[in-house]
């Protein structure tokens, strides 16, 4: 096992000249290609790799310089990271580090190994079926107040639901009441405002300050209802989590856990919404599939999906991650060399900041067949189409630092669509065909 010199957490980003001896470009000036990016991300990372290959340099203006990484081969010596080179806490340091530092993503190596497993606890099999226990009704609750008015907008609804469930199930609270406007907009002034701005100062009128007024917010919102969950025995995450210990011994602090658990609610709300979002959009676009997924969950006959149900609905299963592999809920990844090391043939210099756009590996014609196209199918055991290559189909990451939460993702995204295609039906307009919203978070440009 390679040694880790801590040093490399204070290092600068290697800069420009560092790169130079790569193929690439560094975009416009001051932006480099952050414009292009946000107006079409997919076309722009495309028409890179046509003209410079599967590792280039590439230029992401105020955010910084760094290298496009694309395809599997290089993707599994990123997430494998046998010789531990590639820093998740660096990758991400500039963009979620002022606001979720104490996450699990922020942290490297055999720390990052301590605390994934402390909080894999709260993800096992009996943990995992309380927490169905704790959404479904929620769901159903919320269901039951849709307006199907013209105007109606699913990402705005489910957002709102979700973030119900997750006050829920990470917290044990029963109603957010007066608190559920203020946390939801808590969480979107860090994503929309905190680490979108562009001047990373903490002065009022930035909206730096503001994502870090929002953080502060959510971290005492969260922070004061620690001791209470330290007494009961309540299903809800927090009620595990609390009662864990590190390894000398002593609980984690309330200042400890408040900033994993902050992001976890994040984490867990915002992908979910962003996934179901694309999924729904799919689904209005392809009523047969619909049906055909309609006339499965109607089958089970029962009202709510138990944990042990997951398993009874493999289509719906398929539909998911199929949209999953068009729509990641996570535009870019990224890690941070953490020394010289050699990736795609090329020789990347310590601090090299890597971008990684899993959409990218999900559309190449190399691996599936007919890849725009929307075809639950290509999952099938027969065709098994994402499993040519093991990362290929990385919508949760891979490695040490794959989602910690993508198993309770696809239960919370399976009980709603349950309750929803045995309630609703829904289309799109003929030829719907919305502009995508990448950053912060991936959704339809129009709300759906």
């Amino acid at each position: 096992m390679t040694a880790i010199d801590r040093s490399y957490e204070f290092a600068q980003d290697a800069t420009t000249r560092d790169l130079n001896h790569l193929p690439g470009s560094n975009g416009t000036p001051l932006v480099g290609h952050l414009l292009k990016m946000v107006k079409d991300f997919n076309g722009t990372v495309n028409r890179h790799y046509q003209k410079y290959g599967e590792v280039s340099r590439f230029g992401q203006g105020f955010i910084g310089q760094g290298i496009l990484v694309l395809g599997p081969d290089n993707y599994k010596k990123i997430y494998l990271d046998a010789e531990r080179n590639f820093s998740t806490k660096m990758g991400y340091h500039k963009s979620l580090g002022p606001f979720y530092g104490g996450g699990l993503l922020l942290h490297d190596f055999d720390e990052h190994r301590f605390q994934r497993r402390v909080f894999q606890n709260s993800f096992k099999n009996e943990a995992m079926k309380g927490y169905a226990e704790l959404m479904n009704p929620i769901m159903a609750e919320g269901l039951s107040s849709w307006i199907t008015e013209p105007d109606f907008l699913f990402f705005n609804h489910i957002k709102e639901m979700l973030l119900d469930v997750a006050a829920k199930v990470f917290f044990g609270i029963d109603d957010l009441g007066d608190d559920a406007d203020r946390l939801n907009h808590a969480f979107i002034d860090i994503a929309e405002k905190g680490m979108m701005g562009i001047i990373k100062l903490d002065l009022p009128g930035l909206k730096f300050h503001q994502g870090l007024k929002a953080k502060h917010y959510a971290e005492a919102f969260i922070k004061k209802l620690i001791p209470e969950r330290r007494l009961n025995d309540g299903q809800d995450f927090m009620s595990y989590v609390v009662k864990e210990k590190k390894e000398n011994g002593e609980y984690f602090t309330d200042d400890e856990l408040a900033p994993h658990l902050t992001f976890l609610m994040f984490a867990a709300h915002d992908t979910t919404t962003s996934a179901l979002s694309h999924l729904v959009m799919h689904l209005g676009k392809n009523p047969q599939i619909q049906e055909e997924l309609r006339e499965e969950s109607m089958a089970l006959s029962k009202d709510y999906l138990d944990y042990e149900d997951l398993e009874k609905l493999p289509y719906l299963d398929r539909a998911f991650h199929e949209a999953l592999r068009l729509n990641p809920s996570v535009s870019m990844m990224t890690r941070r060399t953490v020394r010289e090391c050699e990736l795609g043939g090329f020789r990347l210099p310590a601090n090299t900041v890597i971008f990684i756009p899993p959409f990218f590996n999900h559309r190449m014609e190399k691996w599936w067949d007919d890849p725009l196209k929307f075809d639950p199918d290509r999952f099938l055991p027969e065709r098994a189409e994402h499993k040519r290559h093991p990362f290929q189909y990385i919508p949760f990451g891979g490695g040490a630092h794959k989602c910690i939460g993508m198993h309770f993702a696809t239960m919370n995204a399976k009980c709603f669509m349950y309750q929803f295609l045995r309630q609703y039906r829904f289309s799109t307009t003929e030829n719907y065909n919305p502009p995508m919203q990448i950053v912060p978070m991936p959704r339809p440009g129009d709300m759906l």
